[in-house]
């Protein structure tokens, strides 16, 4: 083992990949030859078989084909095999040698998630007379002690991959299932039998096979070897460069580098630890250079890489899941996760900007002073680019794209356009000279209203290629993206290739911007060729990360020799180190999916038994009690729950056994209080919450390793990380009562509008929670500040006091209502009827109002059916497969109130007074700035 370095308690190089890997690939190294081989061997044949089912091969060739339930046991297989091999059973184990225990071990696991395959096949029924689906719920004793050895192994290979917490919460839910009978007042049910265990936890498709071990299986994996290969070829390397040379100059310049490196960085890395190790040893010594104490380098990294979770398109693997749970298409989670996403990073930026002025910190040095223009344009143009055009940019162009399909919208999507670009750079140029502001704004414009012509431009060459080739549009698609390929590698050699500085060496200069990023902008292709087929395309995330994976691929081939070739430099060997790099991808991507694919498998036992035991009911029975009904309650108490359980267990397995057991109960208890809370809402609350819990000390895993390089104290670092983190925690709120931040039922117009928006109310929050604005905040300044940002996130809870949103009329009258309403427009109801254990209860449900003729065929078109029984209205019929079903109506329910939509002055009113108190907030607080003068350095520990 390395040894730490004792005098700043910052660990050693190898100690910090000893730390990576423990908690991601496995922290054992044989130094047997032919060992490590056959682990490498093992890893690369995994990625190959993954790589394999996901292209569209085995179903051209018809060879090959596997299906999703064929899938997954052999994914496990891998990984159960692997987990025995790379991580060892106890921190004294050896970690130079695989113990025979550990062989025999990985070959049974593997062994029994493999006998779902084989024992279900053809062969096996020719020989046996019956196979696993021929005999459901009704397992023989071979399948019962194959599934009891593989629970086993798998709960022993959770806590060795992702320590004790996540196998004992599936040991206490196991339990739960055969012990129903004694367990306490509500939570007793009658138990299930050990056959029955068996056979629905591991032979079908409810418990560790289930939807979890799916997504791993089908999606995530792809994604994960797509961001492996990517930082093979250099990506994450060029990410931080880039970061650095655009904001390392900036006051707190390297703090506010870290922050956007570590989000480029989480868009390709599934782990927050990672995250942190890999950016972090060349970013926190360079923040505490410039004034940074070492809890504030540690937590300033903590944050901006854990964020990276919850950046699409990946998502810590979150986003597919939310897909197969949710039942919405891959396009809509990331559309509604966008918005939230970004405006915490760029919240996180403003936060290392007033730490910066309150420190009055400088930033570094680069090595040529720029030409005024070019300072200009790169510093603020390229800066705003790589922080919104490549997020929020990007997203609204391919919204623009669809609204421009539509003659009517061309001349508002344009206006827009050219409007925000106007706003940005005359904002960007405020503080400048006239003429310096002019070449910014003419400039800026100018490279940004190319770039939106171009992406205009691609978006139509494409689609007129696909209308005139027909069946050979990919291979043209090919052809030209090779020939871009190629172009970008001629151009980026021209530059020198970026090499990694040294953060220990006494002074470190910037590199200039330009050559900086001009010399890897070819790995932004495949981003673009996935972000192209998952948004544009719409083709399926398996098969988009699979195209993205094989360009990879290409380029890890290719991109060495082509350097050479257009550099004059000798070809000798750099196909062979191309074809090395890739291996070595490829064999990273598997082993960094093993805690991933073990995760998912041991979630999926509490899906399981929740499935099994019928336990969310009770838990919604619970949380009705604790709470009193109050959906503020329930929220809290489902957000301390997502931090307690998410302090043991990984993003993905916390999010899958949360959202499992309280997201259905949130959205039923809301429904009870009046509150219509759509399902994405309450999803992505509980995985904000999970992300929290790897901050949170004392068990914040990335706070940790975030001091191990700071030497820093991890408990101090987690603390003012998880301050840090606020706003994190307080967007799950904001989109539970404001929906519109996730961009539902919203054009993409008001999208732009709500996101300018939402970002100016999260910067004011930040302003107000970090007790800095233009200066130091007065107290009554603060809470004004907070009130501010209340009052732009959430502008319709004043109004709803100044003008109720809905009048009660008589329910008996809902036919003419309906014929009088807006067609579009929705009618709320309270209804009276019971629960599923015959006890009363009230519901809040949603009638859509059609445009057919008369308010009759509305509420037929609409599927439900009433009665007038003596001035009370009950429902007589919600119609089969109805929107009266889908809404929770049912046969002899009581509508005992019927609320219409009521004329409301426009909530943005508000804004007004809002924008004023801003704006006198602002003047005090300039004039006492300017009074005060210059503020001393003060240099951090």
């Amino acid at each position: 083992m390395a040894q730490d370095d004792t005098t700043t308690g910052k660990l050693s190089d190898e100690a910090l990949e000893d730390l990576v890997a423990s908690t991601d690939t496995g922290g054992r190294k044989p130094t047997n030859r032919s060992i490590a081989l056959l682990i490498a061997g093992t890893a690369l044949a995994w990625s190959i078989f993954q790589v394999w089912i996901a292209s569209p091969i085995p179903y051209t060739t018809g060879f090959g084909v596997f299906s999703s339930g064929e899938a997954r046991p052999i994914h496990l297989a891998f990984a159960l095999f692997l987990a025995y091999l790379a991580y060892p059973a106890f921190k004294n184990s050896p970690r130079r040698t695989v113990p025979t225990t550990d062989w025999i071990l990985a070959c049974v696991a593997a062994f029994c998630s493999l006998y779902l395959f084989f024992f279900d096949s053809e062969i096996v029924k020719q020989i046996f007379g019956t196979r696993l689906s021929d005999r459901p719920n009704n397992p023989n004793q071979m399948d019962v002690i194959v599934s009891v050895v593989g629970i086993i192994l798998l709960l022993e290979a959770t806590r060795r991959a992702l320590g004790p917490p996540l196998m004992i919460v599936a040991l206490v839910f196991l339990g739960y299932t055969f012990l129903g009978p004694y367990a306490p007042g509500i939570l007793a049910w009658k138990g299930a039998s050990f056959n029955a265990v068996a056979y629905h936890q591991w032979l079908s498709t409810e418990g560790v096979f289930g939807i979890a071990l799916g997504v791993s299986t089908d999606l995530v994996f792809l994604f994960v070897l797509f961001g492996a290969l990517l930082d093979k070829a250099g990506a994450g390397n060029y990410f931080i460069k880039v970061a650095f040379s655009l904001m390392g100059h900036l006051s707190g310049g390297p703090a506010k580098a870290a922050v956007v490196a570590s989000g480029m960085t989480g868009l390709i890395s599934g782990s927050s630890i990672a995250n942190v190790v890999t950016t972090g040893t060349f970013t926190i010594p360079m923040m505490r250079r410039v004034g940074f104490s070492p809890e504030k380098a540690g937590a300033v990294e903590v944050a901006s890489s854990v964020n990276g979770q919850i950046m699409p398109p990946v998502m810590g693997a979150a986003a597919f899941l939310m897909v197969e749970y949710i039942g919405i298409s891959y396009f809509e989670v990331v559309k509604h996760a966008f918005v939230p996403a970004v405006i915490s990073y760029i919240a996180l930026v403003y936060i290392v900007h007033l730490e910066a002025k309150k420190l009055g910190m400088a930033g570094l040095d680069r090595a040529t002073k720029p030409k005024p223009l070019k300072w200009g344009l790169i510093s603020f143009g390229v800066t705003m680019a790589i922080i919104l055009a490549a997020a929020s940019g990007i997203y609204y162009l391919f919204l623009a794209f669809e609204a421009l399909k539509e003659a009517d919208d061309k001349v508002l999507a344009i206006a827009v356009v050219l409007g925000i670009i106007f706003t940005v750079f005359t904002m960007l140029g405020s503080r400048l000279s006239e003429e310096r502001r002019m070449q910014l704004i003419s400039t800026g414009a100018m490279v940004l209203g190319l770039t939106v012509i171009s992406a205009f431009g691609v978006f139509y060459l494409v689609e007129t290629i696909g209308n005139l080739a027909g069946d050979a549009t990919p291979w043209i698609i090919a052809v030209l993206l090779g020939i871009a390929y190629v172009a970008l590698v001629r151009f980026c050699s021209s530059f020198p290739e970026l090499e990694l500085d040294d953060p220990n060496e006494p002074v470190i200069r910037l590199p200039e911007p330009g050559p900086t990023v001009k010399s890897g902008l070819h790995f932004l292709l495949p981003v673009i060729v996935l972000i192209w087929c998952l948004m544009v395309e719409r083709l399926s995330p398996s098969l988009s990360a699979f195209w993205a994976t094989a360009f990879m691929i290409f380029i890890l081939l290719t991109q060495r020799p082509l350097f050479a070739i257009f550099r004059n430099e000798s070809r000798e060997g750099t196909f062979a180190l191309g074809f090395s790099e890739l291996i070595d991808g490829m064999i990273a991507g598997a082993r960094n999916m093993i805690g991933i694919g073990i995760a998912t498998a041991a979630a999926g036992i509490i899906v399981g038994a929740v499935s099994q035991t019928g336990v969310g009911s009770v838990l919604a029975a619970l949380v009705e009690f604790l709470s009193q009904g109050q959906i503020m309650l329930i929220l809290i108490f489902t957000a301390i729950l997502s931090l307690i359980l998410g302090m043991g267990l990984p993003t993905t397995a916390n999010y899958i056994v949360v959202s499992s057991l309280l997201a259905p109960v949130i959205v039923a208890l809301g429904q009870q209080n009046g509150l219509i809370v759509p399902l994405i809402a309450v999803h992505l609350f509980v995985f904000y919450f999970g992300i929290m819990a790897d901050v949170t000390p004392p068990v914040g895993l990335a706070s940790f390793a975030a001091a191990a390089v700071s030497g820093g104290d991890p408990i101090r670092t987690g603390f003012v990380a998880f301050f840090y983190s606020l706003r994190t925690a307080l967007l799950p709120f904001l989109f539970i009562f404001n929906t519109d931040l996730l961009l539902i039922d919203v054009t993409w117009a008001q999208g732009v509008f709500i996101f300018i928006v939402a970002t100016a109310a999260m910067l004011i929050f930040t302003a107000g929670s970090q007790g800095y604005f233009v200066a130091r905040s007065r107290i009554w300044e603060s809470i004004a500040l907070l009130l501010i940002a209340f009052t732009l996130f959430r502008p319709g809870f004043w109004m709803d006091y100044v003008s109720p949103p809905f009048e009660s009329v008589n329910p008996t009258e809902i036919a003419t209502v309906m014929g009088e309403a807006e067609p579009g427009s929705q009618l709320r109801t309270i209804v009276q009827g019971l629960d599923d254990v015959g006890d009363p209860i009230t519901l809040t449900m949603v009638i859509d109002v059609g445009d057919e003729p008369t308010g009759e065929e509305r509420l037929e078109a609409f599927g439900l059916e009433v009665l007038d029984d003596g001035g009370k209205l009950l429902v007589d019929n919600a119609i089969f497969d109805s929107k009266a079903q889908a809404a929770g109506f049912d046969f002899d329910q009581e509508i005992s109130q019927l609320l219409v939509p009521t004329p409301q002055p426009s909530k943005y009113l508000f804004y007004i007074p809002a924008l004023a108190l801003l704006a006198l907030i602002f003047l005090l607080q300039r004039r006492r700035n300017d009074a005060a003068g210059p503020e001393p350095v003060e240099q951090g520990a």
